[in-house]
């Protein structure tokens, strides 16, 4: 789509976006939010000379521990190998391949399993949802590998609700939770009157993000939904693809917590990060059972709670914070144990250069499928 024929806002509505994301941090620019983090950052490096010892917070984990462009497939497979029930299964389609063989391995993953459709392409090395895609049919894993040319993973889809889980184990103790988010896509209702663009904007929360829908459901704004028909906002937990987090601490119990242990024993090397999962239901995650892990995140996770709306500042802050303190202790540690960890100019060098790559590919930025068609 050209610019010149992309959907428009009002000047009007797009400034009560704008003002309205302003006073929800969440909402604001990663540079503005980070800025004191990363202050932390130095002041701590500097007062305890430990410099970037945090890259060695995850020893089993490439790349910083997984602070910079790790390997989904790298950190999935220990884990489906050590407690494969509690895994999505996946499979790695190298980028080697011609568009045509990539697409045949993806479709024969489909059918392999027992539900088929849909199924879960993603970057092997990717952030934020960017590349994700949910397929809902042959033409989708088709048009996926024409627009995408780097190593990607093929996933089982798993229904249900999904969280976040994020792991810690610091020096001399037990791992614990420090968050749990529960991650809600939501969808957009009908009413057999109102069109597309105006059910966004009457939407408390896709108005916020109404400029990307606008853009992502371009050719379906003038549509009316049926009554009680549905369209979803968004199609991946990731914030930045249109997910509502919430606050799931409620959902942390014992059975969760040591079931989350077992699934960090089963990764050598594990010490901290996230597990992103899809559950049954929410009980069903409490009791620690009917779950599977979609993804492992390493050092570059966040504790995404504090995104629950109307979490005031210093709350986020201060988790953002205490968890850098851990990654930090956490990594000194490890390097005391010898384990390696990257040099300053080493990871600036390292950070430049993954910057470099993504820049250079081709992503799908722009594919949707919320009407199913593929």
């Amino acid at each position: 789509m050209n610019r010149a024929s992309e959907p428009t806002l009002g000047w009007r509505t797009r400034w009560s976006i704008r003002l309205a994301r302003l006073v929800r941090w969440e909402f604001w620019p990663g540079p503005v939010f980070y800025l004191p983090v990363v202050a932390y950052i130095v002041w701590r490096a500097v007062v305890t000379g430990q410099w970037t010892r945090f890259t060695a917070v995850n020893p089993g984990i490439s790349h910083g521990g997984g602070l910079i462009g790790e390997s989904k497939h790298e950190t999935l497979v220990p884990l489906a190998q050590g407690m494969p029930a509690f895994v999505a299964e996946f499979e790695q389609i190298s980028a080697d391949l011609p568009p045509a063989e990539r697409t045949r391995r993806a479709l024969a993953f489909a059918a392999r399993q027992p539900r088929p459709w849909p199924v879960v392409l993603k970057p092997d090395r990717g952030e934020r949802g960017r590349g994700v895609r949910i397929a809902h049919s042959e033409a989708a894993v088709v048009d996926y590998f024409q627009r995408l040319h780097v190593p990607v993973i093929v996933q089982a889809y798993v229904p249900g609700a999904e969280f976040g889980l994020f792991f810690v184990r610091r020096p001399g103790a037990a791992g614990e939770l420090v968050s749990l988010t529960e991650k809600q896509l939501l969808q957009l209702v009908g009413d057999g009157r109102h069109r597309v663009r105006e059910l966004i904007l009457q939407h408390p929360r896709a108005k916020l993000i109404a400029p990307m829908l606008f853009q992502r459901f371009a050719t379906q704004l003038d549509h009316v939904l049926t009554d009680g028909a549905t369209l979803p906002i968004a199609d991946v937990g990731s914030h930045c693809r249109g997910a509502l987090f919430l606050d799931g601490q409620a959902l942390c119990t014992p059975a969760l917590v040591a079931r989350v242990r077992q699934l960090a024993a089963a990764m050598p090397g594990f010490e901290f990060g996230r597990l992103d999962v899809r559950a049954a239901s929410r009980e069903a995650l409490a009791a620690g059972e009917d779950f599977q892990v979609i993804e492992v995140n390493g050092a570059s996770s966040e504790p995404a709670h504090v995104y629950h709306p109307g979490t005031p500042l210093r709350e986020g802050l201060r988790a953002f914070l205490g968890i850098w303190r851990d990654m930090m202790e956490i990594g000194a540690a490890n390097a005391r144990q010898g384990v390696p960890w990257i040099r300053p100019l080493a990871l600036l060098a390292m950070a430049w250069r993954e910057h470099r790559a993504l820049r250079g590919i081709d992503w799908p930025s722009n594919v949707w499928e919320g009407d199913r068609s593929g």
